[in-house]
């Protein structure tokens, strides 16, 4: 029995059941056009047995459905989700935390320290001004009985010790007056360390518990990693293009994240994907398409039986409305099949609840075309307009654009998906130099004069445009001319000099001019329109 004894001792025994609380914060995510994929990993000693591991942080608003928990080195048995614990929750003191904290606590000694100097100047001013009361209050003795060198050594005491009073009156003044001097940086520096501290302070105050009951069968590491959805974050592409001098075009590409979900993401792992998951996995069902013919008369009499049996008389007889329908085309660029994703190298902090955070991804630079547009109808200046090719070997995406000519910033624009060697084009503002005239020479409505008939309109037109930069540009001008589709609406027109366009992007009566105007030299188009349609009818 005693050798049984002995032999169980040397044996190695199952751990107890314990409870381990663990650290496990954010370290990657995946953030798409809506939503993201967050995954949470750490690492653990278990010994040998059955054990509880709790995560005491999670994001309250999470599908615990959804939550896919992998652990390497142990046997999950049971999981828990407990949305609201009644136990208080204490965020884990990080490095970054205890930091922030220490420099918070120095700036506050700092600041106090320095209060107390000024506190201690005045204090010694305090005293002198209490010391020149009691001398003003020193009573002289009667002078019959007090003889001369007594009245003198009184006089010279009240005037020797208060004047030493005021003096350090005067200096305590001099001294606070010094110290006050930086005290406006120490209190700004406390408010610095402050808002450092509150900028690494975990802000999920009322988080959820995940707990899990694990099996050990040998002691060692294990890895816990935790994957789950957050509903409430969104990422844009966002553009800086710039228009250098020598006419070519650097796009500084960035994002913007936000994320409005109960926990801190801090030196995580990013990564921007272009897909939405979330938004359906499968193609919507259609449904048979029954259609009936009915007899008006027949359905006339039908509701009219109907109305008296409800006893109704007045009721108004049915509207048949004429069917609605309704297209809906979603447009969709697909690249690769799966999307197109950007992982930043290095890592992010975005905390909770925080306005969108500005992140820098790349610069890409390309050659560029420079001309200009002229709408003289609309505006009496023309456009810079910038077309390239996208010679980069990765799309890119549709979003908002800065526009700057140099380091002058000149507009917005919405930017839409430009695949690898396709081309766009950009405006980037107005060119002051180029200037537009649009002049009616001559206008005859068919409803004045004697001789003219109204049935007839006719308009002749001269456009301008005058170069007044120090440099030569190629212009494409457009101008619009009336079309019909109507044989008893005849419209002639014509153009000096011709146009090189007539129907612009195939648009009927849409004229367009390939100008080159040298620095200082003006061009004119001459434009005349005709319609004539028969008595009786009204030109609309």
């Amino acid at each position: 029995m005693r050798l049984l004894a002995v032999a169980l001792l040397l044996c190695p025994l199952p751990g107890l059941a314990d409870t381990f609380t663990l650290d496990a914060p954010p370290v990657a995510v995946t953030a798409y056009a809506s939503g993201a994929q967050v995954t949470r990993r750490t690492s653990v000693d278990l010994p040998a047995g059955q054990h509880i591991l709790r995560i005491a942080d999670m994001d309250p608003n999470v599908w615990p459905e959804a939550i896919d928990i992998r652990l390497q080195g142990a046997v999950i048995t049971a999981r828990q989700w407990t949305q609201a614990p009644d136990q208080p929750y204490r965020a884990p003191r990080t490095p970054a935390w205890l930091a922030a904290k220490e420099a918070r606590d120095q700036a506050a000694e700092a600041l106090a320290a320095r209060d107390d100097q000024i506190a201690l100047a005045l204090a010694k001013g305090d005293a002198a001004q209490d010391q020149i009361a009691f001398l003003n209050g020193i009573a002289l003795p009667d002078e019959t009985g007090t003889d001369v060198d007594t009245l003198r050594a009184i006089g010279q005491l009240i005037a020797s010790d208060g004047t030493a009073a005021r003096a350090a009156i005067r200096a305590a003044e001099t001294e606070a007056r010094t110290l006050r001097a930086d005290r406006d940086d120490l209190e700004f520096a406390l408010r610095e360390a402050e808002a450092a501290l509150r900028a690494v302070t975990p802000s999920n105050t009322q988080p959820a518990t995940l707990t899990l009951n694990v099996t050990v069968e040998q002691a060692g590491s294990a890895t816990l990693e935790i994957n789950y959805i957050s509903d409430f974050v969104q990422w844009a592409p966002t553009y800086r293009v710039v228009l250098a001098e020598d006419d070519t075009l650097m796009i500084e590409r960035g994002a913007s994240v936000t994320q409005s979900s109960a926990e801190d993401w801090t030196d995580i792992s990013l990564t921007l994907s272009t897909l939405s998951p979330f938004e359906g996995s499968e193609p919507g069902t259609l449904r048979p398409l029954r259609r009936r013919i009915i007899d008006p008369k027949e359905e006339a009499e039908t509701f009219s039986r109907l109305r008296a049996q409800s006893g109704v008389a007045d009721m108004a007889s049915p509207i048949m409305e004429a069917p609605v329908i309704v297209e809906e085309a979603t447009a969709t660029a697909d690249f690769s099949g799966v999307g197109v994703s950007y992982t930043l190298p290095g890592t992010v902090s975005i905390p909770a609840q925080s306005d969108a955070v500005q992140i820098a991804l790349d610069t890409l630079d390309f050659d560029a075309t420079l001309t200009a547009r002229a709408v003289p109808a609309l505006d009496d200046t023309a456009y810079r307009l910038v077309e390239f090719e996208n010679t980069s070997p990765e799309i890119l995406l549709p979003g908002e654009a800065l526009l700057y000519v140099g380091t002058q910033l000149v507009g917005a624009a919405d930017l839409d998906a430009l695949p690898p060697n396709d081309t766009a084009d950009i405006f980037f503002g107005r060119i002051e130099g180029l200037r537009l005239t649009r002049t009616v020479l001559d206008r005859n409505e068919g409803d004045r004069g004697i001789i003219t008939r109204s049935n007839e309109q006719r308009e002749e037109i001269r456009i301008d445009i005058e170069n007044l930069t120090d440099r030569a540009w190629d212009v494409t001008l457009r101008d619009a001319v009336p079309f019909s589709e109507q044989e008893d609406l005849v419209i002639d027109w014509s153009a000096t000099p011709s146009p090189d366009d007539t129907a612009v992007d195939d648009q009927r009566g849409i004229l367009e001019w390939d100008l080159t105007l040298a620095a200082g030299e003006t061009q004119s188009i001459a434009l005349q329109t005709e319609l004539r349609w028969p008595e009786g009818m009204i030109l609309r």
